[in-house]
């Protein structure tokens, strides 16, 4: 591998600086910072980077083969030192005032290998914890923290988690470059936030964009030519391979469900070629195959979002109607393929297809009422999320416990297909189109399935619980739909097949502003105003 030169002269003094200080030494040369007096970013977070400035030294006079004048010469990093395997003895941990043993963090790693990796199967369940943690303290904490999520013998050590290992993270964010385990720490945490009650402080979008970003620098989207990212020799093992690209398609799943649950654009490189899903071979174990299949869904997903959404003349993006029309047909074609492929999948695979028909169906909300079609469509759309949410239920009676593990993104699409099911049952012109009472009876579940999801009192599945229940009760249904076909249109259209839920908030925040309107002085309706007031954070 060709080194990289820096234009930059360095004084004589330069060539008597200490080996252990040049760029490219191994991390455990580098000087250490503590953080709460116990554990910090692990210099093993940072790998060596091709874009770091490569300090010159001044060339010799006496060498005559050098050209007159030059007054810099490239750093030659010195190779990887091989990697030697190492026998790593299981202890106890600490993180500030969070201390576990090796008890603790063995039966937290069984937890999470059981109840919470079949969702996004990117790690390697024959990595013992303490292995991680030789590697990464972060991804260690990361893991920890995941499965930390319903310890009921350990009630506090979440929210001790929640802070220590934030800070822990934006500590290891600032010491560039990064590593696979950084990368891989942040597809935890962005599948498995820390609870919050506030939408607009929860950075999960921004970190999953970081994420994208620091596999992109490292190489991860071309494996095979790692050695182009790099300023060393570097040959991947058949193992480190298979890692790096697990690990670039679970960034790449990742973004795109964090994408579609915020209802914002994605970050993402599905066009990559280096994401085309290889062909499924005898060696391929289980998990590989769930992994490939959840980046298929995701891939279509994508593509809903951006053959839908990519008019540069309308102001939220939409295609015309005549073409949405012809699109939606391509469309459900491909997702009946797809779902025809997965026959024999599992339970969670077939759920992921279940949120891609929901995620494609919703943007029939958008269509104009006029439209050919369109009242089948909304009825096909009510189906759809009716059958997702009694699909999630399902899984839930199982042994699999879905609503207590699944990833935060599963959440998201849940609380859509719920208010879908809201607001078309309270339509004047669609509740005559279905059984009503069925609807109320799956929204009854369906609140209580939120309760279920919440991890900390007062976070977003707790509070969105209690906007559902609320509008279910309001004397008036026809508060969030109208009594019209053409009430259901949505006023809130750049938020993709997310808008529903926004749509919902809006009307929500608008019925408590007209009730103070009309009463402000009363203590019950004070009581609403402050409720309203927290309303901006969903």
């Amino acid at each position: 591998m060709s080194s990289e030169m820096t234009p930059t002269a360095v004084p004589a003094a330069a060539r008597a600086e200490p080996q252990g200080s040049r760029e490219g030494e191994p991390p455990n040369k580098q000087p250490r910072r503590r953080a709460c007096n116990e554990s910090d970013a692990r210099a093993s977070d940072a790998a060596p980077s091709s874009i770091s400035g490569a300090s010159g030294v001044s060339p010799d006079p006496k060498d005559s083969s050098r050209v007159p004048g030059l007054t810099t010469q490239p750093v030659i990093d010195q190779p990887q030192a091989p990697r030697r395997s190492t026998i790593t003895i299981p202890r106890a941990r600490k993180l500030c005032n969070v201390e576990l043993s090796v008890e603790e963090i063995d039966e937290l790693y069984l937890i999470y290998i059981l109840h919470y990796h079949p969702y996004l199967p990117f790690l390697d369940p024959g990595t013992s914890l303490h292995e991680y943690y030789e590697s990464s303290e972060l991804l260690f904490w990361s893991i920890i923290s995941v499965a930390a999520r319903r310890l009921q013998s350990h009630p506090t050590l979440l929210p001790k988690l929640a802070r220590h290992v934030t800070d822990h993270l934006w500590k290891t964010l600032r010491s560039i470059p990064y590593s696979l385990r950084v990368v891989q720490s942040l597809i935890m945490l962005c599948t498995w936030p820390f609870p919050t009650s506030s939408s607009t402080a929860d950075p999960t979008y921004m970190l999953a964009g970081m994420m994208v970003q620091m596999g992109t620098q490292m190489g991860l989207h071309r494996a095979l030519n790692a050695e182009d990212f790099v300023k060393v020799p570097l040959h991947l093992s058949v193992y480190e391979y298979s890692e790096w690209i697990k690990t670039w398609e679970a960034c790449n799943i990742v973004a795109q469900s964090v994408s579609v649950g915020c209802g914002l654009p994605a970050t993402i490189q599905m066009h990559d070629w280096s994401l085309t899903v290889a062909p499924e071979s005898a060696t391929s174990s289980p998990h590989d195959i769930a992994l490939r299949w959840h980046l298929r869904i995701e891939q279509f997903r994508h593509r809903v979002s951006q053959a839908l959404t990519s008019n540069a003349l309308d102001p939220a993006g939409f295609m015309s109607a005549r073409e949405r029309l012809s699109l939606y047909r391509l469309l459900n074609a491909s997702l009946v393929d797809l779902e025809r492929e997965a026959i024999n999948m599992t339970p969670i695979t077939r759920y992921y297809l279940a949120a891609a028909r929901l995620h494609l169906h919703s943007f029939y909300l958008f269509d104009e009422s006029n439209v050919d079609g369109y009242s089948d469509r909304i009825v096909v759309l009510y189906q759809t999320a009716y059958s997702l949410i009694e699909q999630c239920i399902e899984m839930d009676n199982q042994e699999s416990g879905f609503f207590h593990y699944c990833p935060f993104f599963c959440y998201q699409v849940f609380v859509s297909a719920a208010f879908i099911i809201l607001k078309i049952m309270m339509n004047g012109y669609f509740e005559q189109l279905l059984d009503v009472e069925a609807g109320k009876r799956l929204l009854d579940a369906a609140i209580s399935a939120l309760r279920k999801m919440s991890v900390a009192n007062n976070d977003l599945p707790g509070r969105l619980s209690d906007v559902i229940g609320f509008f279910c009760t309001l004397p008036n249904p026809r508060v969030i739909s109208g009594g019209s076909v053409d009430d259901l249109r949505l006023r809130v259209r750049n938020r993709l097949s997310m808008s529903i839920v926004y749509d919902s908030l809006w009307e929500w925040r608008k019925h408590f502003q007209s009730e103070g309107g009309r009463n402000e002085n009363s203590e019950e309706t004070q009581d609403k105003w402050t409720i309203s007031d927290n309303s901006q954070f969903y």
